[in-house]
């Protein structure tokens, strides 16, 4: 099992919108097809520049080769669909991390 991580910074100005558009459209998107799991949404607690805010949004991935096939059939479109409508005011950057036994 792996957790497939999106930490993104959004611009106050449209970081309502973006939420919006995470929880109405990016997630019901994601899960749709079965691979991508257990969608957690989280808000940064850390100080930005009083002009953004940081949210991670996680999914648990059966694996890695799971993880490229949805990408290439669904996160691909998705990305650019973000990019289109949030411009250069949301970045984010993307972690794969594997879940270890405690």
């Amino acid at each position: 099992m792996i957790i497939y991580n999106t930490t993104y910074n959004s611009d106050n100005s449209v970081a309502v919108a973006f939420i919006k558009w995470l929880r109405t459209r990016f997630i019901p998107q994601a899960i749709q097809s079965g691979d991508l799991k257990e969608p957690c949404l989280a808000h940064l607690m850390v100080e930005n520049d009083g002009k953004s805010n940081s949210f991670s949004l996680q999914f648990t991935v059966e694996n890695v080769d799971t993880l490229e096939k949805w990408y290439k059939e669904y996160g691909a479109e998705l990305i650019r669909e973000m990019e289109c409508s949030f411009n250069q005011k949301v970045v984010g950057f993307t972690t794969i991390m594997t879940v270890m036994d405690i």
